[in-house]
């Protein structure tokens, strides 16, 4: 007992408490401030998603001249979007708005519903007409019930709404204060990246520098060829849609709202698996309400650019970058948007990549005998594993010739 004692070092266990009770402490002061720290993480995405530009402009010039240049880059392309691709967007959704029907056409509908509904009933015989009575009314009051009971809970909703509004009100200079300072806060990261990394680095215990940095590698490699690829085959389908309806209407197939379906696919795009079925839909629909043959032309053509994007475009912008079958994403896909919502659609993908790629290094790290710390799972090495050099046997010394005189 006392060598065990001996073997504990008091300033270890107190170090190791004060550590435990940092992180605590920072974490709960993160929680308590999330609201406020929304602009932060939006932050974050930007600048993992502008890392790969400014390491790359930074081979050939200065770093904070790389990150005024993708600034700039960057700069434009909002100013394009707004200039030249809101006001027409805002108008064909001000005409999509406008082509709705109206309270009094929606409330002529229902009533000519509830008079074939009427005529319907009156035409069966007299037992079967009191059964679907009985039944329909049944539904209704029913429906009318669960309104009455609820009606409590939905002014509690709206009063927890109201409340919940005046807070964020209260929030919104602290939130709008941090998205005021993104830009120079982004700033700051991109330009002190390595700095930070071997701050880091130096702060974590040797013993764990290589599994954790082995793991960062891993997230890090799943989602950013997700993700950046995701982003650019989103721009790629929503430019051809964009393209194909306009070629459509000058071969005189009227489609309408051709540049609010071609940003609709393109950001259905990030969904896997059923973004491109559900980008296509509302143009198809729209091209049978014409005629049946536009309907048929615009189907073709969504068949036509998606066949293009997963022999041609998919193979060589996204890749094999997530290694999952898609009989598993669609499973990923419903858990993650059910749990995490829209969000977690968008990343079920790479979180089911990392999450395998992640439980495959620590279950070889832990596994007798482990392997070695930084090993990549087999779908991540650049090259395959390369074995332990097995040194030669010594080859035996040259026997001497019979003709050979012997040595002295």
């Amino acid at each position: 007992m006392q060598a065990l004692l001996t073997r504990i070092n008091v300033r270890s266990v107190a170090r190791t408490a004060l550590v435990f009770g940092a992180v605590y402490g920072l974490w709960w002061l993160l929680w308590q401030a999330r609201s406020g720290l929304t602009p932060f993480m939006f932050g974050l995405v930007l600048a993992y998603l502008f890392q790969p530009f400014v390491n790359r402009f930074a081979r050939r010039m200065p770093r904070w001249t790389a990150i005024v240049l993708v600034y700039v880059l960057v700069l434009a392309l909002v100013i394009t979007f707004f200039a030249f691709l809101v006001p027409p967007l805002a108008e064909q959704l001000g005409q999509l708005i406008g082509a709705m029907p109206d309270l009094p056409t929606v409330q002529g509908w229902a009533n000519a519903l509830i008079k074939e509904y009427d005529q319907l009933v009156a035409n069966l015989p007299e037992t079967m007409r009191v059964q679907v009575q009985q039944t329909v009314a049944g539904i209704v009051s029913q429906a009318v019930n669960t309104l009455r009971t609820n009606f409590i809970t939905y002014l509690q909703g709206l009063g927890t709404f109201a409340l919940d509004s005046v807070l964020s009100v209260a929030n919104t200079v602290s939130f709008l204060l941090g998205f005021f300072l993104i830009p120079f806060w982004l700033f700051y990261v991109l330009l002190d990246q390595q700095i930070g990394r071997d701050r880091l680095d130096q702060m974590l215990p040797r013993w764990l520098r290589a599994d954790f940095w082995s793991v960062v590698a891993i997230v890090d490699y799943d989602f950013s060829g997700y993700l950046r690829g995701q982003l650019l085959l989103g721009l790629v389908i929503g430019g051809s849609v964009g393209l194909g309806l306009a070629i459509l209407n000058l071969m005189g197939i009227h489609v309408p709202y051709v540049l609010l379906l071609a940003v609709f696919a393109g950001i259905t795009e990030l969904v896997p698996i059923i973004g491109p079925i559900i980008g296509s839909i509302p143009a198809i629909i729209l091209g049978f309400i014409d005629s049946p043959t536009n309907g048929i032309a615009v189907l073709v053509m969504y068949l036509a650019i998606q066949q293009l994007e997963n022999n041609f475009l998919v193979p060589r912008i996204v890749g094999d970058s997530v290694g999952l079958h898609p009989s598993i994403l669609m499973v990923l896909l419903v858990v993650c948007s059910t749990v995490f919502g829209m969000t977690g659609a968008i990343l079920s993908a790479p979180l089911g990549a990392v999450s395998r790629d992640v439980f495959t290094y620590l279950y070889g790290r832990l596994s007798e005998p482990p392997q070695p710390a930084g090993l990549m799972p087999p779908r991540l090495r650049r090259e395959p594993m390369v074995h332990p050099p097995v040194e030669p046997a010594p080859s035996p010394p040259p026997q001497p010739e019979a003709n050979d005189p012997p040595s002295p």
